[in-house]
């Protein structure tokens, strides 16, 4: 490996640590305790080190959700691709989008649970041509597919907008109230998918 690979590896691997270190803090403290220099004693660096990678703690509130948004839509794109029907696919992409809140809680709970409007621009993350906006044409598209399919004139954004609600829905209950006695997670995250799509699809068996 040569010296330019070996220092591109470390600034990489320095920047993650920075990301990780951050969440951390967040997760534990909340926003009020993150600072540059918390995470600079965190990872024992100093803090004008952190600086030569994000501006700010906001800077770094908004990569981490960045971060998120890529490793959902490397999740959600793939889903189901291979599916014989619209509806299956979509169902699919669904389920991903829950499975993905439990497999990384931690980075779920910051992005999507956290009060973080006052932090990080919206309309930033929104930003044409981001993973949000590459993530959320994805979902348009399995939706508008599966409309399609059923001769649902629905409208696509809404039906969108209500089936991430009602996903983000069963996600942040059960990560935020895990002592409720709850079913059978399965069951549950099955019976859920089913009714968020009952009435818009009739429900094709695979």
């Amino acid at each position: 490996m040569s010296i330019i690979e070996r220092k591109k590896r470390h600034k990489e691997s320095l920047r993650q640590e920075i990301l990780d270190a951050a969440r951390e803090i967040l997760l534990a403290e909340g926003y009020a305790c993150l600072s540059m220099r918390r995470i600079a004693e965190r990872i024992e660096y100093s803090p004008t080190t952190i600086y030569h990678y994000f501006n700010n703690k906001d800077d770094i509130l908004y990569h981490l959700c960045v971060e998120t948004l890529e490793r959902q839509y490397e999740a959600l794109s793939t889903a189901g691709a291979d599916l014989p029907s619209p509806y299956l696919r979509l169902r699919a992409a669904l389920r991903a989008y829950v499975d993905f809140g439990f497999s990384e809680p931690d980075r779920y709970k910051i992005t999507f649970m956290a009060d973080l409007s006052r932090y990080v621009s919206t309309a930033s993350i929104l930003e044409q041509g981001g993973v949000a906006d590459r993530l959320i044409t994805v979902m348009y598209q399995r939706v508008h597919e599966a409309l399609v399919a059923a001769e649902c004139n629905r409208d696509v954004k809404s039906v969108f907008q209500a089936l991430w609600a009602h996903c983000h829905g069963l996600v942040s209950l059960l990560l935020g109230h895990p002592d409720f006695p709850w079913t059978e997670r399965e069951n549950l995250i099955e019976t859920g998918l089913d009714l968020s799509l009952a009435g818009l699809f009739v429900k094709e068996t695979e």
